[in-house]
């Protein structure tokens, strides 16, 4: 989502006549799009913030702005700790970014705007779709505006969970859902600049349309994003795992369009620190939605998050996560450490675990979870999968890089002209990242 909301500030600035540098003695802006889901990016921040000090100091009339999550939620301690920032910015005025700049060159600072006003309905998520669409009788024709092959496009903002652990809500306020019709006018104008793959961005996608006055379902999205001609491949994330239902998994098993892959959260695998972690679901409904989930689409891989050291954590409620982990076998996740956010419930507790505890069980998680992935995607050499070519990898020469309809980043050796390709791999070297694989041949448009 930040990525997204980065894409949206950069976009609106170069309709607007801004022009993105690389070098940053060439800026006279700089923004720094924040998060605070956890500790660590919070004090990056204010170390950046720190170096960045001699920066504005050499140039008169250079503008610094801080925005996301980490203005809304420590606005007044970013200007105690960095007075020379000129732009505070929270979650809810990223479509204000040029005006903000503009009362800034004219000597207003600082700028603040903490309002978690909702979102205009700008179809705005990267600086080419800040153009008016592009007629459906000119798609194919070369564009003075490229989309990117790949794009994000947010469909809800915000949260109402109120997981006992976390920020979000706090600082991305109530769930906001765009239209059904103006998201699928944004995908289409991607898909008419070259875009073939899109992924949908939420908080909680499938909190999708509640709040809309006709409650269109986050299924229903799917079926009509799947109509639009020219989109191959169609993603999401994430997903809260209370609000799965068999119309999601329906979805996802007869849209040819929907990709094999889950992000599914689960957290804890003790039914006692999902319930303190205020989740909303058992265990064992988490494994009936996985038993769902891969008896309905053949091949999907399920990605999750995983949290060590919540409050009170006792050492056998995380072995019986350690084993649910090992039951379920995901094809990879994203492990953390308990990290205190001031104003979560979770911080207020006095049974805090202590932090060399907490680093402890999470070097085991890796360390289990690392070598699940590396059996999963060993098991797989020798299958064939679909691949999307992004273009050449980072590194080795006449290779090229590209993700399998599962979401696991293939490398192989190929011509640069076949970046926007699909194009079929043997698998053939598994690696903790993805695999190596071999071109069987050519398919789909290039």
């Amino acid at each position: 989502m930040n990525e997204a909301d980065s894409d949206l500030m950069a976009g609106l600035l170069a309709h607007a006549g801004w022009q993105a540098t690389e070098s940053l003695e060439d800026a006279d802006l700089v923004i720094l799009n924040t998060c605070s889901v956890r500790e660590r990016p919070e004090h990056k921040v204010f170390s950046l913030l720190g170096e960045l000090r001699e920066w504005k100091a050499a140039s008169a009339g250079r503008i610094l702005a801080v925005a996301g999550c980490m203005a809304q939620r420590a606005a007044a301690d970013i200007i105690r700790r960095a007075p020379h920032v000129d732009i505070l910015m929270g979650t809810g005025a990223f479509h204000r970014i040029e005006e903000f700049a503009s009362r800034a060159q004219r000597g207003e600072r600082p700028v603040v705007a903490l309002e978690m006003e909702p979102h205009p309905a700008l179809p705005v998520t990267s600086p080419s779709s800040v153009l008016p669409p592009a007629p459906r009788a000119e798609r194919g024709r070369e564009s003075d505006a490229p989309a990117p092959l790949r794009a994000f496009v947010p469909i809800i903002r915000g949260c109402t969970n109120f997981c006992s652990y976390c920020i979000v809500p706090y600082v991305r306020g109530p769930e906001a859902s765009r239209s059904v019709a103006e998201i699928a006018a944004e995908v289409d104008s991607f898909v008419a600049r070259g875009t073939r793959e899109v992924t949908l961005l939420g908080q909680n996608v499938l909190a999708y349309g509640r709040d809309l006055p006709d409650q269109p379902d986050f299924a229903h999205l799917l079926s009509q994003l799947s109509e639009i001609e020219g989109l191959w491949r169609i993603r999401f994330t994430t997903c809260h795992p209370r609000d799965v239902d068999s119309r999601l998994v329906a979805a996802m098993a007869d849209l040819p369009q929907v990709c094999e892959h889950i992000h599914l959260p689960i957290q804890a695998g003790a039914d006692s620190l999902l319930a303190e972690m205020n989740r909303g679901y058992t265990t064992g409904r988490y494994r009936e939605i996985v038993h769902e989930l891969r008896s309905r689409v053949p091949g999907i891989a399920i990605t999750t998050d995983m949290m060590v050291g919540f409050p009170g954590e006792t050492e056998e409620e995380f072995e019986r996560s350690l084993a649910l982990y090992q039951e379920i076998r995901f094809d990879a996740a994203f492990m953390f450490a308990f990290s205190p956010r001031p104003g979560t419930k979770a911080a207020a507790r006095a049974d805090q675990v202590p932090r060399q505890l907490r680093l402890a069980r999470l070097g085991l998680l890796i360390e289990m979870q690392n070598r699940i992935t590396l059996q999963k995607n060993q098991a797989a050499v020798g299958e064939d999968a679909e691949v999307l070519v992004d273009g050449p990898a980072h590194r080795g020469q006449g290779l090229l890089a590209g993700r399998a309809r599962n979401n696991k980043q293939v490398i192989f050796p190929g011509a640069p002209h076949l970046r926007g390709s699909l194009v079929p791999i043997r698998l053939t070297e598994p690696h903790l990242w993805g695999f190596r694989g071999e071109p069987t041949g050519v398919s789909g448009p290039s």
